[in-house]
């Protein structure tokens, strides 16, 4: 269960990882328009008021694409023999965990509860938000911050598994790679979508 659910690249063919992340995309652009979610950046999620069927799915789109370059550029770099189509997979398959966050939106409940507190911020009456707001907020932060998680963990073991890194500074790469990707992504996003 543990290699499922954070090294599913060592015991899964790029078939299965291809199949799966295509069917988990469609899934997370629907439930992006459900929940009106914009997955505006390689490791970002935002509620909206509303979205169209294609902005989430068009978000996604764009962040596949930029980081599977970049992690393919770099894995290049690394070693010569990395194939786009394992990259591809673990790009994908990294965001799943992204997508059960817009549950947290359900009746715009994340969004409301942002736009109040923007509202008492504006008036300088942050002290008077509802217990119940803070709770919520407290659990929906607890689950964004263990998908980032989950996600970074399942993008790195499978860049790691793609390029067979295995030095520090591959490590580092990784990191200066994705950092590129977020700003890349969020900058085709504001032109593009």
């Amino acid at each position: 269960m543990r290699t499922l659910l954070f090294n599913p690249f060592e015991k899964y063919s790029d078939t299965i990882l291809i199949v799966f992340g295509l069917l988990f995309t469609l899934i997370g652009g629907y439930l992006g328009f459900v929940f009106n979610a914009r997955f505006d950046g390689v490791i970002d999620l935002h509620f909206v008021k509303n979205v169209s069927i294609f902005n989430p799915l068009l978000d996604i789109g764009i962040d596949i694409v930029t980081l599977t370059i970049c992690l393919f550029v770099v894995g290049k770099l690394i070693n010569n023999k990395t194939r786009c189509i394992d990259i591809l997979s673990a790009t994908m398959i990294a965001r799943i965990p992204f997508y059960f966050i817009t549950f947290f939106n359900a009746n715009n409940k994340a969004y409301a509860i942002s736009e109040r507190i923007l509202t008492l911020v504006k008036s300088n009456q942050i002290n008077t938000l509802e217990a119940l707001d803070v709770f919520y907020l407290m659990l929906m932060t607890f689950a964004i911050i263990a998908s980032l998680i989950w996600s970074m963990v399942l993008l790195f073991n499978g860049f790691k598994t793609a390029v067979n890194a295995k030095e520090t500074k591959h490590t580092l790469f990784f990191i200066g790679t994705l950092i590129f990707a977020e700003i890349l992504s969020k900058i085709l996003i504001i032109n593009l979508n």
